[in-house]
């Protein structure tokens, strides 16, 4: 199965990489694909996706576009990750 990440400030200071594919023997879920990253790159991503340190409480700014669409409810964790997905990590920023 392969998935298609893109990383957006400030995830692409974390992984040195504005894009990465990544190729695993099963699909996943999207809690599987962050503690894969966790592993990878360290605390210094996963303080980018949890807020104040709480896992299961994303930051804020975060937002996880799974193949164009943004969402978040109680089971976004256990969303199942399919061979193709597109996946950006992006902050949302407002302001002026």
């Amino acid at each position: 199965m392969k998935l298609h990440l893109e990383f957006s400030p400030p995830f692409n200071e974390v992984t040195k990489n504005l894009f990465e594919t990544l190729e695993f023997k099963k699909e996943i879920t999207l809690k599987e694909l962050i503690e894969f990253f966790g592993k990878k790159y360290g605390d210094s991503f996963i303080n980018l996706i949890w807020d104040n340190g709480k896992e299961g409480e994303f930051n804020k700014l975060l937002s996880i576009i799974i193949n164009g669409q943004s969402y978040r409810d109680e089971n976004f964790l256990e969303t199942n990750l399919r061979d193709g997905d597109q996946i950006v990590f992006i902050y949302i920023y407002f302001g002026g």
